[in-house]
This record gives C-alpha cells, structure tokens and sequence, in this order.
C-alpha cells in the first residue's frame, strides 16, 4: 500500500481510476467532483492505492477523510456522502480537531477484481484510523447492487439477506464480514440537480413529461420537473461503524 503522501503522483491516478469506474453522471456531480482536487491536498495521508508488483498498475484505491464530528450515530441518518465531503473540508479550513475518519471512496480496477482487494480497502481504511488515533471510523455506503433495484425503499434494501444471514450487498456483505454495525440508511446522502439536456447527455435518454424515470447506473430513479428543466437525483447510503 502507497499513500498519496508517499507518492503524490497517485493522486490524479487514483481520480482517474474513480472516474472511470463510475457512472457518468456521479462523474458530473456538480457537488463532489469539484472538491477531489482540494481533498486530495488537504488529506494526503489518508489517501492510498495497491499496486500491482509488476505492472506498477493500481489494482484498487481508496480515499478517507478526517471529521470534526463526534456526536450520535443517530444524526448520521439525516447526512450523506455529500455531507462527508463538505464537512471534512469545512473542518479542515477551519482548524477544527478531527475525531472521526470516513470514508470517502472505494474502488477495485475491473482488471483486479476477485482478488480479495475490496477486504484490503477495508482493512487498509480501518488501519489509517488506528495509526492517527481516531475514535471511530464510518462509512456512508454506496450500496453497489442498487442500482438493479431502484424502485426498491433502500430501507428494505438494506434489510435483504442471503440464505447465509449475510446482507444481500456485496459491497455491505464485505464489510459485514469484517465486524461492521450497519447503523441506518440515509435517503439523501447524494443530491444531483441539473437541466434535462445534461441528464439527457448523461443517460441517453428523453424525458416527454414529468415524473420519475429509472435511470442507467441509477439506485433511485430520477425525478424530472418539465416545466422547471430539472432533473432531480437523490441517493441513499447506508452508514456503517467500524470499532478502532
């Protein structure tokens, strides 16, 4: 594992890694994309990739952040991995002592899945958190099956499990197996606004008339306002806790 400090070279690789594997319109997010730049330099050594030892290629990278917050779970429910974002910035401007790390982004290269690499991310998180003396580590979840049933209430989601007593989710399953609590869900934890010609650019598709419309890529569907030119995009998260 190579932190963005030990190598700041990785930090535009690693965008990239994310950008590539991410639906088109979350790489568009007029909320998050602007920050990378600012969070990468403010956060360098919470930020890490696993290399391939011959290649030198990323395999699977991941980017965490430093909270201020210290409060009740409970208040987590009505944030989001926007909030996470913001407010790990908002904290670090203003000087403000971080006690919770979060994590920010995952992701495992297509070329170097099923190697075991989504546990390492995890595992690698849970171990920054320990090395700079944090009082917990969370995580707010892009469930990673969802997007295959969006008209599905992530509260029920969430709640899905195999015959094995494992969550349904891959992505929740993995960091059920490595002691996670699974808190809550959060129903805005990603909110996208932008005109119908940007998400017709972004999906492919038309939108004749209001209402709601199931999206490529999309966990919910997209609500669109005709007459305002707005399509509306809110996510959910489902927020876990990992003991330090």
């Amino acid at each position: 594992m190579q932190t963005t400090a030990q190598n700041p070279s990785l930090g535009p690789q690693i965008l990239e890694l994310f950008q590539a594997g991410w639906t088109r319109f979350l790489v568009e997010d007029p909320v998050s994309w602007p920050l990378w730049p600012e969070i990468l330099k403010a956060f360098p050594d919470f930020h890490f990739a696993f290399l391939d030892p011959d290649s030198g290629r990323i395999m699977a990278a991941g980017m965490t952040v430093p909270l201020a917050w210290n409060g009740e779970y409970s208040e987590l429910l009505t944030r989001g991995w926007h909030w996470v974002l913001q407010q790990s910035l908002d904290d670090f401007r203003n000087g403000r002592k971080p006690y919770t790390l979060s994590a920010a982004n995952a992701v495992v290269h297509p070329d170097f899945r099923g190697r075991g690499l989504a546990e390492r991310l995890v595992f690698a998180m849970k171990e920054i958190a320990r090395t700079h003396g944090f009082q917990r580590y969370i995580a707010p979840l892009r469930p990673t099956q969802k997007e295959q049933y969006p008209l599905t209430p992530i509260e029920r989601y969430a709640e899905w499990t195999r015959d094995d007593g494992l969550p349904f989710d891959a992505w929740l399953r993995v960091q059920k197996r490595l002691g996670a609590k699974i808190l809550g869900t959060a129903r805005n934890s990603i909110r996208i606004e932008a005109t119908l010609d940007q998400w017709r650019e972004w999906t492919g598709l038309v939108f004749p008339d209001s209402g709601p419309y199931v999206i490529p890529g999309g966990a919910v569907p997209l609500e669109v306002c005709v007459e305002k030119n707005l399509g509306t995009y809110t996510a959910p998260s489902i927020w876990v806790a990992h003991e330090v």
